[in-house]
């Protein structure tokens, strides 16, 4: 019996199969277990070694740029300084205002001058005659009274007599006998004017004199300016003949007018060429050099006159005179110029006054008047008046040891191709050699003014010595004033180097700003969208030169605007700015200066411009997209450089108390912390060369990297997502107090980027496959722990079974013994018959019971058996092989019975 109690006990263990599948958790409301939510594996905190790297490449680049912007401004100071103050800019204004304004004011006219404007037998005079009367003849030829009748007429006086009427009105002549009106300089339109202009309006200002009356010192014009010398008139002129005429031989034979060559003329012409000697001796001495070709100047086709301001009125009068009566200016005549060098002490300055006549191929005459004016206080300055440009070439030495000694580095390192492409070394050897050009320009200046002074103060005054060399004289002054003008030069040349100094002055500013996020956001949308406005501009000044060349052919022969291709860019330009002169155009062609119009309009301004605007708004969008959103500000930096600056301090005082006076004064607590770092991240050269380019080079690198990571730069098994620690820091060659001050900065640093951080479509890609991922993970746990309590189960149902399997063998061993042996009562045997089947029997029908129970219970089970890929296959039993071989169960049941 103890053995079927066994059997018993192990049958009872089925009871277990209800639960299949249990979990060892939360269930709920449909009695599903839920899964323990797990957490993922944590990492290590704190600042990664490239976040570490971006802040001390950011803090460096502002440290550079604050010493390159505090060097530039200096040079800049200084050189504006001495742009404004050595040019005498203001007195430079004044003066050639003063004299322009005073030259284009002078009036000509023989009452200006007080000579003759023609001989007196050449003049007409307006004479009163009077007739007979009832009374008698009158008293004299001009008396009127009631009795005479008095009537005017002009006619022409015998010599004797016009002389006679002159010298009785003083020598003036009377009012009306000179038939030339008063003229002003924009009054000229012939070679005749020209000279009426210089000869009775331009000279007698000159020499002070109105009416004939000295009014004020010779050669003093506006009371201030002397003239040095004397006034040279320089006429350049052409050779002339019928062969240089732009037209067919047949019309050069019909025009019969000689046409000016681009050959210049040379030798003497005029009276001075005649074969007549006796013409040749009646030119006065004054102006025999007129008809010859300049002594000081040769090769250009310049004839001199000279009126020497030192003598007489009467001396300039007969040379001008003469030159005006013997047609000294024709058509051979391509411009004239009065040329003076005058002097203003007052205002320390000396003046080239240049009136210029023009003659066009029209026929127009072109009048100017300009007046150049440079310092003359150069040769008397000492040492002392040099320390402003002392310093400023100190400046430029500096810069230009720092640019030699860089040029050395990469030249040994054989890197020389990277730093000849890179655009700020080249923009500072520009500026190092403008720098070169301007002290160069500027010595020579004052060394040629100087040279100059001597001779203006070797030149005698009058009155002039009497066995003084004319000629020698004049070519003096007049080389005096060829002096000036190679000065005056000279110094447009260095106007312009000190323009395009002021340019690239501008550009080391800017490589100061490189410094300051925001500042270099900017600099590098232009850097980026350089390449596409390029083309852009390609497209457009094609398209505005078409609108150009349109405007010049449709509204040119009309309009001053259009004229020329010059004043055409400009009017165009104009327009393009939104201040068109329409009204002038729509007046020449209303119809095709309308298409014009709106063509422009609609092309240029609507469609190109608006182009341009969208191709800059992309750019910026872009680069600040690519930078992760704002940027500090830069009084945000100065706040953040205030506080570095106050802990450099204390680290500088530590050091001093330590002994380390070099550290102390010339060291840095973050020496060679970045190449440390560089080479721990394993940097490559192109993100070495995104952190030399601008202080958001990292910062550009990391956002990059981290777009093209699905997983993101930290998450990435790289060198620079390892998190930086203290030790690592003191390995690479800094303090303990300096390694907790850089992670205490740079943990608030990436806190404040993070902060200002914007969330773009790769983020929201990288949340979404993180949150997948989260959720992949939980199911995972999830369905790990049913399949480990299934497994648990399965384990316990299979020896459930094997002894329920031992259990019904030994029952079916006895049911066999049974019907072999047969069964005569199901009452108790008596003692000693039907044996121990007998006796057992009502156990075994028990048991049978029971195996159907389990059967049933099976069936319930089977869906956790099929979950686990088995399945009863055509004709097989449906019991699991986990009961195993029951082939012979049940039994006949009839057997039973027999």
């Amino acid at each position: 019996m103890a053995g079927e109690d066994d059997d018993l006990a192990g049958l009872d263990d089925l009871g277990d199969l209800g639960d299949l599948g249990d979990y060892d958790g939360p269930l709920n409301d449909e009695g599903v277990p839920v899964a323990k939510e797990q957490k993922p594996p944590e990492q290590e905190e704190g600042v990664t070694r490239f976040e570490m790297l971006e802040y001390l490449n950011a803090r460096a680049w502002w440290r550079t740029s604050s010493w390159t912007l505090i060097f530039t401004f200096l040079l800049w100071a200084i050189f504006a300084w001495l742009a404004v103050k050595r040019s005498e800019v203001y007195q430079a204004y004044m003066v050639q205002e003063g004299l322009e304004r005073h030259i284009q004011s002078l009036v000509a006219h023989p009452s200006v001058s007080g000579v003759q404007l023609r001989t007196p037998a050449e003049s007409s005079m307006p004479c009163h005659c009077a007739c007979r009367a009832i009374g008698g003849t009158p008293p004299s030829a001009c008396h009127v009274d009631i009795q005479t009748e008095a009537f005017d007429f002009v006619g022409l006086l015998p010599a004797a007599e016009a002389e006679r009427v002159v010298q009785a009105n003083g020598g003036m002549y009377p009012s009306g006998a000179q038939d030339m009106p008063p003229m002003t300089l924009d009054m000229v339109k012939t070679y005749v004017d020209a000279m009426l202009w210089v000869e009775h309006g331009f000279l007698p200002n000159v020499w002070g004199t109105i009416g004939g009356v000295v009014s004020w010192r010779p050669g003093l014009i506006l009371e201030r300016n002397l003239v040095i010398g004397g006034i040279r008139a320089r006429q350049i002129r052409a050779e002339t003949a019928s062969l240089n005429c732009k037209v067919t031989s047949g019309i050069q034979a019909w025009y019969k007018i000689p046409c000016r060559s681009e050959e210049p003329a040379s030798g003497t012409f005029g009276l001075a060429a005649s074969a007549n000697q006796t013409l040749v001796d009646s030119i006065p001495a004054t102006a025999k050099q007129a008809y010859s070709e300049s002594r000081v100047t040769k090769g250009v086709g310049a004839y001199d006159a000279i009126f020497d301001v030192e003598r007489p009125l009467s001396d300039a009068f007969e040379t001008a005179t003469f030159l005006r009566r013997n047609d000294w200016l024709s058509e051979a005549t391509r411009s004239l110029e009065l040329q003076a060098l005058l002097l203003n002490a007052e205002g320390g300055v000396f003046a080239l006054l240049s009136v210029g006549f023009t003659f066009q191929f029209d026929g127009e005459v072109h009048t100017r008047v300009t007046t150049a004016v440079f310092s003359a206080q150069a040769a008397d300055r000492g040492l002392q008046d040099y320390a402003a440009e002392m310093a400023w070439v100190i400046l430029i030495f500096i810069l230009f040891q720092q640019e030699f000694i860089e040029f050395g580095k990469h030249a040994y390192n054989r890197e020389l191709k990277g730093y000849l492409l890179d655009f700020w070394n080249i923009l500072d050897w520009i500026s190092i050699c403008i720098g070169l050009a301007i002290i160069v320009y500027q010595f020579w200046i004052e060394d040629a003014v100087a040279v100059l002074v001597e001779g203006i103060s070797d030149l005698p005054r009058a009155p002039l010595p009497l066995n003084l060399d004319s000629n020698g004289y004049q070519d003096s002054y007049s080389k005096l004033i060829s002096d000036a003008l190679d000065i005056h030069f000279l110094f447009g040349y260095l106007q312009l180097c000190i323009f395009w100094y002021t340019t690239v002055i501008t550009g080391r500013f800017l490589k100061g700003c490189l410094g300051q996020p925001k500042l270099a956001m900017i600099q590098t949308t232009i850097t980026k969208g350089f390449w596409d406005v390029l083309h852009f501009m390609l497209v457009f000044l094609i398209l505005f030169n078409n609108f150009v060349v349109g405007g010049k052919i449709l509204f040119g022969n009309e309009l001053m605007d259009w004229s020329s291709y010059p004043r055409a860019v400009i009017t165009t330009f104009m327009i393009l700015m939104g201040s068109p002169k329409f009204d002038d155009m729509y007046a020449i062609g209303p119809v095709s200066a309308t298409v014009w119009f709106w063509l422009f309009y609609m092309s240029m301004v609507w469609l190109l411009m608006n182009i341009l605007l969208c191709i800059c708004i992309e750019y910026f969008s872009a680069t600040r997209h690519a930078v992760g959103g704002q940027t500090p500000t830069i009084l945000a930096d100065i706040k953040l450089a205030y506080k570095e600056w106050k802990w450099r301090t204390e680290w500088r005082r530590d050091q001093w108390r330590e002994g380390e006076y070099k550290a102390c004064f010339i060291g840095s607590p973050y020496a060679e912390l970045q190449e440390g770092l560089f080479e721990n991240i394993k940097a490559d050269d192109h993100l070495i060369a995104e952190a030399n380019a601008n202080c958001l080079g990292l910062r550009l690198h990391r956002r990059k990297k981290e777009d093209a990571s699905v997983e993101g730069v930290g998450n990435d098994a790289s060198p620079g997502s390892v998190p930086v620690s203290s030790l690592e820091l003191r390995r690479l060659g800094c303090d303990a107090l300096t390694a907790e001050h850089l992670i205490e900065d740079c943990t608030s640093f990436v806190e404040e980027t993070n902060a200002q951080k914007q969330t773009t479509r790769v983020d929201d890609v990288r949340h979404f496959v993180n949150l997948l991922r989260a959720s992949k993970q939980r199911l995972e746990v999830q369905c790990q722990s049913m399949e480990d309590g299934i497994i648990d189960d399965q384990t316990a149902l299979e020896e459930c079974l094997d002894r329920l399997e031992d259990s019904m063998r030994e029952a079916v061993q006895g049911f066999q013994e049974l019907r072999m042996t047969g069964v005569d009562s199901l009452a108790p045997p008596i003692s000693g018959q039907g044996g121990d089947m007998k006796a057992a029997l009502p156990g075994m029908l028990l048991a049978a019971r029971e195996l159907r129970d389990r059967q049933e219970m099976q069936e319930r089970a089977m869906p956790a058996f099929r979950s686990t890929g088995w399945s009863p296959s055509h004709g097989q039993s449906p019991v699991p092989p986990a009961l195993g071989d029951l082939s012979d169960w049940p039994p006949n049941p009839p057997a039973l019975l027999n």
